[in-house]
Order: C-alpha cells, then structure tokens, then sequence
C-alpha cells in the first residue's frame, strides 16, 4: 500500500521500510476512500524501537538462544537486529500490512529463525509463549494500558521475561507506575538525532506479584 525503499538501518541490517516522504501523501489519497482508516503509525520506525536494538547490542544476554516474541512490533527493526543471536522470533503486529513487509524482510535476510504474524495483545492466543517479550512504545495509548497490563502479568507470571522501552509521557506514569513490582532493572539511552531518552524497564517475576491483585 505504501512505497517501500532498502534503508541500512544498522551496519549489521538493511530493511525494506515505508518511504517516509510519500506516507503522509499517500494516506491522505487512502483516507478520502476510506475515512475510518487509522494513520500508519506502524510504518516508523520510533525512537523507541532503535533504543530497544542498542540496549539489546549492550545486552544481549536477554535475547541469546532464547525464544522471542515481539508484539505490536510495526517494522519489527529490534526483531531482525537480533535473528543471528537468538534461538527463534515471533514478529507480531495487529496490522496486516507491517506483517506483509517483514514476511518480505524475512526473505530479504534469507532467516529461517523468525516468522511474522498478526496478532492483537487484546485477544491474545494461550498457545502463545516466550523466554523475552520486546515491547516498543506500546504504551502510547492510555486506553490500552488496562489490556496491556493484564498482557504483560498474564505471561510474567508464565516465566516470561519483558523488556519495555518508552519515552517519558505523562500520561504513562500510572501505567509505569502500575509494573513496580515487576521493574528488575532500568536503563535509560538517549537516540542520536531523537531529543526523548527512552527508558528501558526489565520486567520479571520477583515474587507472588500480580498486577491483578
């Protein structure tokens, strides 16, 4: 739907991606055909996601040989920065269109390790399981938090281990505030070129903790 272009986003990784310039445009152009059609939020890659791919070069230990999902992953730049290290990787997103384009960046890397598919945090299939799950700025929208967070206990106290990299919103400090019990560790890292600092939480199950309780 949106043109695409070969960016080398890291010196180890080169993505198809959504030619920034004519996204805009060309929604426009959708829109007035479709006028409940969402704004591609997907087709950026955030400050968020690049914070996500330096902390894991940092820190590689949470993603080697384990089996990683990514949801509501967009382009899924943290995903593909990570394919030569860990064991397998889930690509999620609710949108059929960014799971279309990494389908074809899976091809473009020739990996055999990451498959890409839709799927929606809100209705989340139980067979659906992983040693890391990366969240990149799925945080934005406070109406979500409520389901994000029972997402985020449900595979917590599964064993799953949860890296979370957001700005600093105001408006996302009660959801923040909600995963105290769960923070293991916390790292900020600032984006060249971005003017946010991105924090990244480690979220793991240090006790009995439930957001549900």
């Amino acid at each position: 739907m949106y043109p695409i272009i070969l960016e080398q986003l890291s010196p180890e990784v080169a993505l198809w991606i959504p030619d920034a310039p004519a996204v805009k445009p060309v929604f426009e152009k959708l829109k007035l055909q479709e006028p409940n059609l969402p704004f591609p939020f997907w087709a950026k890659i955030w400050a968020s996601s690049r914070a996500m791919v330096a902390f894991l070069q940092e820190e590689p230990n949470w993603i080697e040989n384990k089996h990683v999902l990514e949801i509501g992953a967009g382009i899924g730049f943290p995903s593909f920065s990570i394919a030569h290290k860990a064991n397998s990787i889930i690509i999620s997103d609710y949108d059929r269109e960014p799971i279309s384009l990494a389908n074809k960046n899976i091809a473009h890397l020739n990996i055999t390790n990451v498959v890409a598919t839709v799927l929606d945090w809100n209705h989340m299939p139980e067979h659906i399981n992983a040693d890391t799950i990366l969240l990149s700025d799925t945080n934005y929208e406070p109406a979500a938090h409520n389901n994000l967070a029972l997402l985020i206990d449900k595979f917590i106290n599964e064993g799953s281990t949860i890296i979370l990299a957001t700005p600093n919103r105001l408006s996302s400090n009660p959801f923040i505030e909600k995963l105290s019990a769960y923070i293991h560790k916390t790292k900020k890292i600032r984006v060249a070129g971005e003017e946010t600092e991105i924090a990244i939480f480690i979220l793991k199950n240090k006790s009995s903790s439930s957001l549900l309780t």
